[in-house]
């Protein structure tokens, strides 16, 4: 099993892509594969040393970094997901293996975005909400702790585990391109493991780069699957913690699956 691939989904901006593989192969700190998963981009995208899953049609953020980890199969201990607008900093990959090699906790590990607000570059933290995405901000890493925990993390630069994928499954196609990643964060926690900021990996992102200005009903769309999801998460607690049948010793799943501990 190889260490570590890189998963970058894309539709169409094929500048963005070349530009984001540069900086994966200049900054990563780590020995690396990358996927590029053309997302039935109108001209098919070729790049050199890398591998390339083409899509016939185009499917939406999820369905594409779905399709990019199923390829990816059993071959890596981890799995890379980074966005085609971003730009990687100096050892943003090897600072997020480190602290999963050290934590075994630690499902999830993401990469600070770095963005451009009222004319400077801030730091992007902690999730506050959970559906519209709002997060805390800093002007500086310098007095932040090495490691922030919290309940979601944006999946647009985050190394994940491959016993958390096998363990809890692909992102939840219902929702194309947004939202997908809260719900994954929550489904992370729910099997034990921590999602984690950490401040000292940094991406700078370019924001709707590639999904463009005009997507406020998509985004309500899959604002509304998450909160289908999220009405449920008491009784997923609830049935994952009181037996169904003590006795036997089966619990309940929220898709109504029984299983033993």
């Amino acid at each position: 099993m190889r260490k570590i691939c890189i998963i970058i989904p894309m539709y169409g901006k094929a500048e963005l892509t070349n530009k984001c593989i540069d900086f994966c192969r200049a900054n990563a700190g780590i020995e690396h594969d990358i996927l590029v998963v053309d997302d039935g981009s109108l001209e098919p995208y070729q790049h050199p040393g890398v591998e390339v899953l083409r899509l016939d049609t185009n499917s939406g953020f999820t369905a594409a970094t779905n399709a990019g980890i199923l390829w990816c199969s059993d071959r890596y201990e981890y799995i890379h997901l980074l966005n085609n607008d971003t730009e990687p900093k100096e050892n943003f990959l090897k600072i997020l293996h480190d602290v999963l090699e050290e934590n075994e906790a630690i499902g999830i590990a993401a990469s600070s975005r770095v963005i451009d607000r009222d004319d400077k570059q801030v730091f992007e933290l902690t999730a506050i909400d959970l559906i519209s995405g709002y997060q805390t901000f800093s002007n500086s890493i310098d007095e932040l702790p090495d490691l922030i925990h919290t309940y979601w993390v944006p999946l647009c630069s985050a190394l994940i585990r491959h016993s958390l994928i096998r363990e809890i499954g692909l992102l939840d196609k219902k929702m194309r391109t947004w939202c997908s990643d809260n719900d994954y964060c929550i489904r992370t926690n729910f099997a034990g493991y921590n999602t984690t900021l950490v401040p000292k990996s940094q991406v700078y992102h370019i924001h709707q780069a590639t999904t463009g200005k005009n997507i406020s009903e998509a985004i309500k769309k899959d604002q509304d699957e998450l909160m289908s999801k999220v009405m449920n998460i008491q009784y997923a607690v609830l049935m994952d913690k009181l037996p169904l049948d003590h006795g036997s010793q089966t619990w309940g799943k929220a898709d109504f699956k029984v299983y033993k501990k």
